[in-house]
């Protein structure tokens, strides 16, 4: 979540940053429009730099990112990172580079320009996977991941929107908004899929909103805080005079991830938003 605070203290501490991470404030306050592959990736390294300055702190990441994000907005080929340039477990490599040949065909078979939203999400969210098992360069024996249950979410994401990218048939448009653990307010990058859906919708549509959260904590209290997050969403969509049909919540009694209880599973802490 992006918070004012350290936004104000990381700003004091630019002298420091490496070279890479100097333009990042400068990038994440870009208003990125358009429709085609470049900016919908554009925007998706934008989100996810966001996620590393003020969730991850970490700028050296945060700077990568954004330098693909702004050769995006220049209109230049951005490919997907390659597993044996980073710091990963030797185990992980053939797993990623499967992923990556797998989006690699996706896009160089006309997925950039069918399929452009879903396929920059699976670029940015594939690149999210190889950047976790990285994490931020001295994890296990100094290299690995530091957090393996964030490897585990962004490979999952990624699978899930790769059959879009392919041309998988969807039955229906959806969107995903993720939460803190134990959160119901919302995060930049939130606000900006509730935008994207107030954009996607130009009030012409409804929307259903389903809260969830994940298998951490009691049953009851989970319902509670699914009801939290559907309300939170539902609000911020009706500021955006986005029409509301059915606001819902399932607390952990739908799981998009599998697990069991007592699991903090980020990929569970959702709300989906459904076009009627």
């Amino acid at each position: 979540m992006i918070k004012l605070s350290r936004l104000i203290v990381v700003g004091v501490l630019t002298g420091g940053l490496s070279a890479c991470g100097i333009g990042v404030p400068f990038f994440l306050d870009q208003q990125i429009t358009g429709n085609d592959f470049n900016a919908h990736l554009a925007r998706q390294y934008q989100i996810r730099t966001a996620t590393e300055v003020n969730v991850d702190m970490q700028w050296n990441h945060a700077g990568r990112l954004a330098n693909k994000g702004k050769a995006a907005q220049r209109g230049e080929t951005v490919l997907p990172w390659i597993a044996s340039n980073w710091n990963v477990l030797p185990q992980d490599i053939p797993d990623l580079d499967a992923a990556r040949a797998r989006l690699m065909a996706a896009l160089d078979n006309g997925g950039r320009e069918r399929h452009p939203e879903a396929c920059a999400k699976a670029q940015v969210y594939y690149d999210g996977w190889l950047e976790q098992a990285n994490d931020n360069d001295w994890g296990v024996a100094r290299y690995g991941p530091v957090q393996p249950d964030y490897v585990a979410s962004e490979r999952a994401a990624f699978e899930e929107i790769m059959p879009q990218c392919e041309g998988g048939a969807v039955a229906a448009k959806s969107f995903i908004i993720y939460f803190g653990f134990d959160r119901a307010d919302l995060t930049s990058a939130a606000v900006a899929v509730v935008d994207e859906i107030a954009s996607y919708v130009d009030g012409k549509r409804a929307v259903s909103v389903v809260g969830h959260t994940d298998t951490s904590g009691a049953a009851a209290y989970n319902e509670g805080l699914s009801q939290r997050r559907a309300k939170a969403v539902a609000a911020a969509l009706r500021q955006r005079h986005v029409k509301l049909g059915t606001v819902t919540w399932e607390g952990e009694s739908n799981t998009a991830v599998p697990t069991a209880d007592g699991v903090r599973e980020p990929l569970n802490r959702r709300a989906s938003i459904i076009l009627n």
